[in-house]
């Protein structure tokens, strides 16, 4: 007896991590004209966490060369405010499910963002196929 899972219907939850990834890189680019060097996705359940390298823009390498600390800590918190909003309909665009909450924040020593998105449920997603064949 074949039971057809109809496998092709829903993205695999790497699709959806490598689509998440390519689509933060752009808005960072066409948002703040300087792409971050590396993203990472990864769902697990009903969170994405994403994580994100180099996303120090010129500007705030500059103001960290020369202004006090506080000063860049105060940009980059409206910095990061500002792509909240954008990042959760991203990702709800591509999950296809509703975010309650984001969570996100930076390491300027570090240069290194990171954020976790809280999905309103767990994403409709295939299995590989791999995951079905008998070990």
């Amino acid at each position: 007896m074949s039971i057809d899972l109809n496998l092709n219907i829903y993205p695999t939850a790497g699709q959806l991590e490598r689509a998440t990834s390519q689509r933060v890189r752009a808005l960072y680019s066409q948002k703040y004209g300087h792409q971050p060097s590396k993203v990472d996705c990864h769902l697990l359940g009903n969170k994405v966490i994403i994580s994100l390298e180099d996303v120090i823009t010129p500007i705030e390498k500059l103001l960290v060369e020369t202004a006090s600390s506080s000063l860049v800590k105060q940009v980059r918190s409206f910095i990061d405010e500002a792509i909240k909003p954008q990042l959760q309909e991203l990702v709800a665009e591509t999950f296809q499910v509703n975010v309650t909450n984001c969570l996100y924040d930076t390491a300027i020593d570090t240069g290194c963002s990171g954020a976790i998105v809280i999905l309103a449920d767990v994403p409709q997603v295939r299995r590989p196929k791999s995951f079905y064949k008998k070990k």
